[in-house]
């Protein structure tokens, strides 16, 4: 799939305003979507999901199960903890509520002390 229709598709699924049900607890609400990515607030954190890191997440694992920590080993933008820069953990479940949204992946289910779910692949890939 194209980054144009995975945008696309992340896009159709959502809406600012729209909150969502973390799968660890809380939510996360939708404060912005633009050309770098979809801003969310969860509790007083706002942050940012990258397009371009969420798309090359999607393309790297598309076709596997992926859990919170192979995104965090992907990408600093999945890891809190990481240095140089870090990201946000919450990314993790943030990216795996969105493509749930959009038919690119399934339920999301908690393994031991990580989140995961299957990358569906796109019928038009």
């Amino acid at each position: 799939m194209e980054f144009d229709v995975f945008r696309q598709r992340i896009e159709g699924g959502i809406a600012v305003g729209d909150v969502l049900p973390n799968p660890g607890g809380g939510t996360s609400t939708i404060t912005r979507i633009e050309d770098k990515g979809v801003r969310y607030r969860r509790g007083k954190s706002v942050m940012i999901l990258q397009w371009d890191i969420f798309y090359r997440a999607y393309r790297q694992f598309c076709g596997n199960f992926v859990d919170t920590g192979n995104l965090r080993a992907f990408d600093n933008s999945f890891d809190s903890a990481a240095r140089n820069p870090a990201g946000h953990s919450c990314n993790c479940t943030f990216a795996f509520m969105l493509l749930e949204r959009a038919g690119l992946a399934d339920g999301i289910v908690k393994r031991g002390r990580r989140f995961g779910t299957h990358f569906l692949r796109a019928t038009a890939d």
